[in-house]
């Protein structure tokens, strides 16, 4: 019997959770913090942090439960159950146990993606429709096993709907022989039997993604619209518009009549993820930009800080900067002036499970595309389950060419036969898309050691969630360990932290690193330069 399902970000935030046995986890029906410590005992730590663990769908804890997982590029989707082995005369569970998970995994993707509402995670309550459906469904997969049998025989007792009244539900009971029919039913990776020609799945496949992902011509209209290129003072929350009021008027300014507002100001910007070190320079850039001055108006106080506050943030972003479209264009290639012979600009994209890494490495070929750089996607994810044929139908939306060599091969020798053939071909830059891994997963960390040491590329990216929070310096650490020096940061999923911007130049500040790109939807032109204006407006916007 299924105790729990449970769906969670890689950074341990839960999205949605069943649970059949509140008493399983806590004592309690609430969200109390017995059942917060037991799922991180039983559930995300297990499985995110043990190497040993995330390396199979299924693991055993003698006495207490069995877990049965699967792992999306955005989620961990885990199924709980009782102490049963999954062994000997249960082996057939273990198949029918997975079906039901990629389901809901599939199902609460679907979902997650059609919310317009993901702050900070989608409403679960319509989704757990969806899933008691797929539930129902396969808790009456006994019964479908014994009908099936006794249909074989000629021994099943017909009867006539009308007249035998409420028909008793047979539940699995993890005894019942499964069939092969039982099994299709729980199958929703396909309709119409699409499933079973490559050619049309892979159609349907592509039809998706150019609507999730390809911009219209309205959409692209709108973003060069909506660009921000200077701050809008007025746009100011009437908290923060309301620290400065007091101190416009006829007079000159003071330190005293400063210390009350800079001090509120401080503590918002504290509050918002900016570490104290920087909110104390964006703070006493602010006074020495007032201290003085006779602002008579609110709007002129309003001017003086956001201007003083973007002198700051350039000032300490500036000696970071790098521009990507440059390096890559001055590096060869082909082109009017190229050289096909000529090694392209390779960049190797890494970062842990579940952040939106593949979908990133489109960007990126969006954004090179667009700037006539012809790049070529390189699948050296050679681990998790899908992503080779995911980063296949990205190509094929955005018609570029892809190198790809299938699963379980070396991920550096797939890294060098791209490179040599982008070489070849005349590409101008290679895009490397590697497996998703926990920083502290050794065996991973060192196949990513090896890609970086035999392919020496030329710009190495990490990729981090812009909630990340004080786990992204570890994370960057890590990966800084395995892959020497990284170079540029892009911060996913932007566009949900609000005005919890802070963690941006926090970020930056402690790891000295350029934060080159920022995510800010799904669609392939939402990857944004990193935007001082914006930044800037979006710490003085918050109410």
């Amino acid at each position: 019997m299924l105790e729990s399902l449970t769906i969670f970000s890689p950074g341990g935030l839960i999205y949605y959770q069943y649970r059949a046995n509140p008493s399983l986890l806590s004592a309690g029906d609430g969200p109390t913090t017995d059942t917060n410590e037991a799922l991180n005992e039983c559930i995300i730590r297990p499985i995110m942090c043990d190497p040993a663990i995330n390396s199979t769908k299924f693991y055993h804890i003698a006495g207490r439960l069995t877990f049965c997982w699967v792992a999306s590029d955005e989620f961990y989707t885990v199924a709980c159950y009782p102490d049963i082995l999954f062994e000997g005369p249960r082996q057939y569970l273990k198949e029918w146990s997975t079906k039901l998970v990629e389901a809901a995994a599939r199902e609460y993707t679907l979902y997650h993606e059609a919310s317009a509402n993901k702050i900070p995670r989608p409403d679960p309550q319509p989704f757990d429709a969806t899933f008691q459906l797929l539930l129902q469904q396969s808790k009456s997969v006994g019964a479908g096993g014994s009908a099936s049998a006794n249909e074989t025989t000629g021994t099943q007792k017909k009867t006539n709907p009308a007249t035998s009244g409420k028909v008793k539900r047979n539940w699995h009971d993890g005894n019942a022989k499964i069939t092969q029919k039982a099994m299709e039913e729980l199958d929703f990776s396909g309709t119409d039997g699409a499933n079973e020609n490559p050619e049309v799945r892979m159609e349907l496949a592509l039809k998706e993604a150019r609507q999730a992902y390809l911009p219209s011509q309205e959409e692209l209209q709108q973003q060069k619209e909506t660009e921000i290129t200077q701050a809008d003072p007025s746009s100011w929350s009437s908290s923060i518009s309301g620290l400065f009021q007091q101190i416009a008027g006829t007079k000159v300014l003071t330190d005293a009549d400063l210390e009350k507002p800079l001090a509120a100001l401080q503590e918002m910007l504290t509050s918002q993820n900016v570490a104290a070190e920087i909110a104390q320079q964006l703070v006493e850039a602010c006074r020495a930009k007032l201290v003085g001055k006779k602002l008579s108006s609110l709007y002129r106080v309003q001017t003086a800080v956001q201007q003083a506050l973007e002198a700051v943030v350039t000032r300490f972003l500036q000696q970071r900067q790098v521009d990507l479209l440059r390096l890559v264009t001055k590096s060869g290639g082909s082109g009017v002036f190229g050289n096909k012979q000529r090694r392209p600009f390779v960049i190797v994209v890494c970062g842990i499970n579940g952040i939106g890494k593949t979908t990133t490495v489109a960007k990126l070929a969006y954004y090179f595309q667009q700037h006539g750089c012809n790049p070529l996607l390189a699948a050296a994810d050679t681990f998790r389950s899908g992503a080779v044929e995911q980063l296949r139908v990205h190509a094929e939306c955005l018609q570029v060419p892809i190198f790809a060599q299938g699963y379980a091969k070396d991920p550096s020798a797939v890294a060098a036969a791209a490179i040599q053939q982008a070489t070849t071909n005349g590409n101008r830059v290679v895009l490397v898309d590697t497996a998703g891994r926990m920083q502290n997963n050794v065996s991973l960390m060192k196949a990513m050691t090896k890609l970086i040491q035999e392919n020496q590329p030329d710009f190495r990216m990490l990729v981090c969630e812009a909630l990340v929070g004080h786990d992204g310096l570890d994370q960057f650490q890590l990966f800084q360990k395995a892959v020497g020096k990284i170079d540029g940061l892009i911060l996913t999923k932007m566009d949900t932290v609000g005005s919890k911007v802070g963690a941006a130049l926090t970020l930056t500040h402690q790891t000295g690193t350029p934060i080159v790109f920022c995510g800010t939807g799904q669609k392939y032109h939402h990857l944004q330069e990193f935007s001082v204006p914006q930044i800037v407006q979006s710490l003085l916007s918050t109410s």
